[in-house]
């Protein structure tokens, strides 16, 4: 159990709720619930026999975990099984998550419209639904309504070039308007149909298949009635994923405001189609927050929700009533700000007056916004107290609020790239990362030469740009330093601090060997190897410092190394697999450049390039039949 798993552990309260079991990358691998989460989280870190070999599978990928607080055990069981339903965590089901917000889009002005899945919703004539809590519950749903009503599945490209119908006309899951005269008002009616499950308005496309059931019973259609009876089946099992029902046609979000002098925390709480699907949380440093006292009286917190307000819906859904914890003055301006084109202004406004169940979904939202707020400022405490320790250890002035961390990654010398990875106060700001692809180095790989150039080319930005933080390190020993060492020499004016993270390694135990008799063996022990600990290494000081492990000061230097390694790695690859494409298309006689970046664009990888047949490639400007077939000999 990592250090940052226990901390949050002792912070759990002791009520009802959902818990949410992440692995190394973030993503959901078991959702549960509890009465109290604070006894059932902990539970599955204490060693047991009652164990089973699944959970013991499950806790050595944990590497962190997220609750939702609700009113009551009951609400805890229901929202569990939404929550499966919408993340599909491979412990519970044998599906993924993607952790998103998608809308699902359609345009009546094309012939044929259909069902797409977009992430963001754009000002067309198209009609949007959503956003929706997951992509991967989104898919899940996508397929059962295209269980329930034949609508086309293929591509835009395949729909157009296909020459006979596929094998889900033959399953009647599709009525082939690609090669069959279809009639496109009977084809709209069943995307209304299916807009209006997206809309949770199950209940009334039932009742309506029902009707065409008994219609066409009574007209001895019988294989058409079974058809519509199997959709009615199809949509019982669809509205199994909606649950915590709230109130009939309810739509609307609940937004609960946690503040303190340190944070403001925000919850939005979601209902739509009367269920309760989720939620968001948001949280801010009240040092970052910067709204004046307004004079008639509105506090910088509710200024700062009325803003939240305006960022958060920009390019959502906006529901047709929005509950604030407090009342804002300026609730019609706002309304009016958020609208979409086209739609009525949502009922926005605060708890009063309001009756069940907004009190209750209120509750809700306050006990999550609490509760992320009081995550955050535990946050905020611990990496205060991190930089402090790292303060001390290393001697600065003051502690660094603005560290940088550069990495090298590179395969027998091609694909260099350096990472350059930023935290600002203790915590990471993607928005600055940046990667250089190393210029000065080919062939045979040279880490020394590599940090020299990216040193010297990140010190030129941050004279230029007024941009340099307070602590740069290295990821490697005393040789990387003096590296870097070097390029700093370079710019004599800058008092910069900077220093180098060695990993730890594998060494011998230099003890003494007993013999039988207690004589001493002066001969060094080879039979006792051990792991030395992390080591930071400073300009002048020839003996690196150790970093103890879990402590405040190791748990943050680690970090941001394995962050920038991480974020190295990553970057390395893409551009390997980028030179891997460009070499593999080089060698096909007739494809040039201006082919090869056209045959990319077109497809998108080496690997739809493959697959396409003859008659798809040569739709790509200047790729004769000749060519094409070169090309798939070549790829196959």
């Amino acid at each position: 159990m990592n250090v940052g798993i226990r901390t949050k552990l002792s912070s759990l309260p002791r009520e009802p709720g959902v818990y949410f079991m992440k692995g190394a990358r973030g993503q959901v691998l078991y959702v549960g619930k509890a009465k109290d989460l604070k006894a059932r989280v902990a539970s599955y870190f204490v060693e047991s026999k009652e164990h089973s070999s699944k959970t013991r599978s499950l806790v050595r990928e944990i590497q962190d975990f997220e609750i939702m607080l609700v009113k009551t055990e009951v609400d805890a069981l229901l929202l569990e099984r939404t929550l499966i339903k919408h993340h599909q965590p491979p412990f519970n089901i044998l599906l993924r998550d993607d952790k998103e917000y998608p809308y699902v889009r359609i345009d009546f002005s094309e012939d044929w419209p259909r069902l797409e899945i977009v992430r963001r919703r754009k000002d067309d004539r198209a009609e949007y639904f959503g956003p929706f809590s997951a992509a991967g519950s989104l898919r899940t749903s996508m397929d059962a309504i295209k269980q329930v009503f034949p609508l086309i599945r293929c591509s835009q490209w395949e729909f157009e070039h296909t020459k006979r119908v596929c094998n889900y006309y033959h399953m009647k899951m599709c009525l082939g308007p690609c090669v069959y005269p279809i009639e496109k008002s009977a084809y709209s009616a069943m995307l209304r149909d299916a807009m209006a499950l997206l809309e949770g308005k199950n209940d009334e496309v039932v009742k309506a298949l029902q009707l065409k059931m008994m219609a066409s019973s009574e007209r001895e259609q019988f294989e058409l009635a079974a058809s519509y009876r199997d959709q009615i089946a199809a949509i019982d099992v669809l509205s199994e994923r909606q649950t915590v029902m709230v109130a009939p046609d309810i739509d609307g979000d609940v937004i609960g405001v946690a503040t303190s002098n340190d944070a403001l925390a925000i919850h939005v709480a979601m209902i739509r189609g009367g269920r309760l699907i989720g939620g968001d949380s948001f949280t801010f440093a009240n040092s970052v927050i910067d709204v004046p006292e307004d004079p008639s009286g509105t506090s910088a917190a509710d200024e700062s929700l009325a803003h939240f307000l305006l960022l958060y819906y920009e390019g959502r859904h906006v529901p047709p009533r929005i509950v604030l914890a407090v009342d804002l003055t300026n609730t019609e301006a706002i309304g009016a700000a958020i609208t979409t084109a086209g739609s009525r202004a949502p009922d926005l406004r605060g708890l009063r007056n309001l009756r069940a169940p907004w009190p209750d979904l209120m509750i809700i939202a306050q006990k999550n916004a609490q509760y992320a707020h009081d995550e955050f400022v535990r946050g905020v405490d611990r990496r205060r107290s991190s930089l402090e320790a790292l303060q001390k250890i290393l001697g600065l002035d003051a502690p660094p609020r603005r560290m940088e961390c550069i990495d090298i990654s590179n395969l027998q010398g091609t694909a260099i790239v350096a990472s350059n990875v930023c935290f600002i106060d203790g915590h990471p700001d993607k928005n600055l990362y940046r990667i250089y692809n190393v210029e000065s180095v080919q062939g045979s790989p040279d880490d020394y030469a590599s940090i020299r150039e990216v040193v010297k080319r990140r010190l030129e930005r941050g004279v230029r740009e007024g941009d340099l933080p307070d602590l740069l390190v290295i990821d490697g020993g005393r040789g990387q330093l003096e590296s870097a060492l070097t390029s700093l020499a370079e710019f004599p004016d800058l008092a910069l601090k900077i220093v180098s993270l060695a990993k730890s390694r594998m060494e011998k135990f230099q003890g003494k060997k007993t013999s039988a008799a207690g004589a001493t063996d002066s001969k060094p022990s080879s039979r006792a190897p051990k792991h030395s600990l992390e080591r930071v290494f400073q300009p002048g000081n020839q003996t690196p410092i150790p970093l103890v492990p879990g402590s405040p000061a190791y748990r943050l230097l680690t970090q941001i190394r394995d962050e920038a390694h991480r974020f190295a790695i990553t970057k390395h690859r893409k551009k390997r697999a980028k030179l891997g494409q460009k070499s593999l298309l080089e060698d096909v006689e007739g494809v040039g450049p201006k082919i090869r970046e056209a045959l990319l664009v077109h497809f998108g990888s080496i690997e739809a390039i493959a697959n396409a047949n003859l008659d798809a490639l040569t739709l790509v400007k200047g790729v004769t039949r000749e060519i094409a077939a070169r090309i798939r000999r070549k790829l196959k």
